[in-house]
């Protein structure tokens, strides 16, 4: 399936944003694409086909989205391509392995503690502020904030559905309106 102009402007700039996020663009473009193709799973062939991409590159970059948790694999009876959906909390785990690639960093400022002695309180200092400022992002952006998310996404989840439920009660054509 070929996207139409509007959903391929969608799928380029899904790939521009995953691009400034430190991706490539042909995962961005993968992602988008898995985003609103139809059905939900894609092979390498097809998502090649609908992106004008090499399936080299979407099966270097697919397996890059599976090992960051954003994309899984999933078994189709009668196929024996594999094939990709997106996986539900792909954006949680992302954060998560930003916020604990920060230990190390709080670690080092730690051990340069222990080996600057006080009577270089300017290089302490320095040292301080990176530890304290390391310790303040895991703990702001640690669990409580996927707590906070989670706990958010099933609000507008159910403000959607409440939404959708009411415009389909007043004869609106849901499939065409944003809600």
């Amino acid at each position: 399936m070929r996207a139409t102009a509007e959903e391929a402007e969608f799928v380029g700039r899904m790939g521009l944003f995953l691009e400034l996020l430190g991706g490539t663009r042909t995962m961005g473009l993968i992602y988008g694409w898995l985003m609103i193709s139809e059905p939900a799973h894609q092979s390498i062939t097809e998502m090649a086909h609908a992106l004008g991409v090499s399936k080299a590159s979407i099966s270097t970059d697919v397996r890059q989205l599976v090992q960051t948790q954003m994309v899984e694999r999933v078994p189709v009876p009668g196929s024996r391509q594999h094939h990709y959906q997106l996986k539900s909390g792909g954006w949680t785990q992302i954060m998560r392995a930003r916020v604990a690639r920060l230990q190390p960093g709080a670690d080092a400022a730690e051990y340069g503690l222990s080996i600057i002695g006080i009577d270089r309180p300017e290089q302490r200092e320095r040292l301080y502020e990176l530890r304290d400022f390391l310790v303040f992002v895991q703990d702001e952006f640690g669990e409580d904030q996927v707590r906070r998310w989670e706990d958010y996404r099933a609000r507008a989840r159910a403000a959607r559905a409440a939404r959708t439920d009411s415009a389909t009660a007043a004869g609106i054509d849901v499939r065409s309106t944003h809600l």
